[in-house]
């Protein structure tokens, strides 16, 4: 009984670190908010089946506060996952962080500043 539990204990380690090995976190995010207050969110994560290992949930904090938490149970590509969430109430100066999970391990989390509006000019012909 000593020399089962014993192997029990040692498969449950090696498992836990092959596991480890194959999953892994979020590579990066990027982000942008347009002028029209539209966060868009690009993870990019590369998996072999986007299935059986994607981004499980993304959520997004304004000045620290949760505004948004999405769950999803697979990812759009092997290579990325996509979101787009209008955000009506941040201002110039707020921070916007948003945090995407992996559904076996890890996460990345990116943030990024509300500045004003560019001036866009445009020019006339006649």
């Amino acid at each position: 009984m000593k020399h089962l539990s014993k192997f029990l204990y040692l498969a449950g380690i090696i498992c836990f670190f092959i596991t480890s090995a194959i999953a892994h976190p979020p590579d990066s995010l990027e982000l942008n908010l347009d002028s029209t207050g539209i966060l868009s969110i690009k993870v990019f994560h590369t998996v072999k089946d986007e299935a059986k290992h994607y981004i499980t949930k993304i959520v997004v904090e304004l000045n620290g506060k949760e505004i948004i938490q999405q769950s999803v149970n697979s990812q759009v590509s092997k290579n990325e996952q996509h979101a787009l969430y209008r955000i009506i109430d941040a201002q110039e100066g707020d921070k916007i962080t948003v945090t995407a999970i992996c559904n076996i391990t890890g996460k990345k989390k990116e943030t990024l500043m509300k500045t004003a509006p560019e001036k866009v000019e445009t020019e006339k012909e006649e």
